[in-house]
């Protein structure tokens, strides 16, 4: 493989977001609200994101039992947060240590602040989960498994460096979503806007980083377009397939006991659908920018049930250059 080549412009980019991680750092003690009393009637998200909204399951739900989907629903991407952080700090230090990024300086002084905010942000969910007493759910094999599948420690690392910034960029759509409305907690939109904050600078440094090395990097554009749109449904289908979530809000109603029902119902709604376009429109413009999204693979996008976010994004384009 040639030797990688990283613009001035983006070097120094880089250095930027390093000085700002030095200048602007998440505490532990002092940067979240954590003297809120607790209340178990705390919304912990906005119920229009709730998975069963705009379903007929909704209106079958009591109040507690909303109250306790919210609150799993969120704890479950706590959850999902504290086991993805820990093993991506404990890859890219793996990196690190063996000097797979050595021949770029600049982002090693970066990656070692982004490592030390992973950990910090690993242990903010797990004081919130302890503060709204929030018993884990079973965290999802597909979040779990993620680097055994794609991390690796024998090329340049861009494959692994792409996912992540994307399973954050998503993350972050998705948690600012939920969690910023009025009646929900401070304290649980406080984890939020504060977490945003350092990760919005890890998006950055991702998007730079991909949008860099995609086309020196061989093979990775063609992978990225056949695998990414199907990695993406998985993601963004974790939450609201989570039969864990499901047993332990523990719906009394008996229309919920038809699983196979329910989650038809609830992953082909409407509502999903609004919620995956907010969600992912962001991210999708991005792959439209750089060729990840490309027409020869648009088969992927529709199997995905992706295709209409990215023509409305394509039309949007259309009437913006008329």
């Amino acid at each position: 493989m040639k030797e990688l080549v990283l613009s001035e412009s983006a070097d120094k980019f880089i250095k930027r977001l390093s000085k700002l991680s030095e200048k602007k750092q998440m505490n532990l003690t002092t940067s979240h609200p954590w003297d809120e009393p607790y209340n178990e009637k705390a919304w912990l998200k906005r119920k229009e994101n709730l998975s069963i909204y705009g379903t007929k399951y909704y209106d079958l739900a009591t109040e507690e039992e909303l109250i306790r989907l919210a609150k799993y629903e969120t704890g479950g991407w706590w959850a999902a947060f504290i086991t993805f952080e820990n093993l991506v700090t404990e890859y890219y230090m793996k990196l690190i240590n063996h000097q797979a990024l050595a021949q770029f300086p600049t982002v090693v002084e970066y990656m070692h602040h982004f490592c030390k905010e992973e950990i910090v942000h690993s242990m903010v969910f797990r004081k919130a989960m302890e503060h709204f007493k929030i018993e884990p759910a079973e965290v999802s094999e597909f979040i779990k498994d993620f680097y055994q599948d794609n991390a690796s420690m024998e090329e340049f690392p861009l494959k692994a460096i792409y996912l992540t910034i994307i399973i954050e960029w998503f993350a972050e759509n998705n948690a600012m979503l939920d969690l910023q409305n009025d009646f929900v907690s401070p304290l649980a939109c406080a984890v939020a806007i504060e977490h945003n904050k350092e990760e919005t600078r890890h998006i950055a440094w991702g998007k730079r980083m991909v949008s860099e090395l995609c086309h020196q990097v061989p093979g990775f554009m063609q992978e990225a377009r056949e695998f990414t749109p199907g990695f993406l449904r998985g993601l963004v289908d974790t939450i609201f397939g989570n039969i864990d979530i499901l047993e332990k809000v523990n719906f009394s109603n008996p229309a919920f006991q038809d699983i196979e029902e329910f989650f038809e119902t609830v992953l082909f709604s409407e509502n999903k659908k609004r919620i995956d376009k907010e969600i992912m429109t962001p991210i999708f413009e991005f792959f439209v920018e750089i060729g990840i999204y490309h027409p020869d693979y648009r088969a992927y996008w529709e199997e995905s049930r992706f295709d209409y976010i990215i023509d409305d994004i394509l039309e949007k384009q259309k009437v913006a250059t008329v």
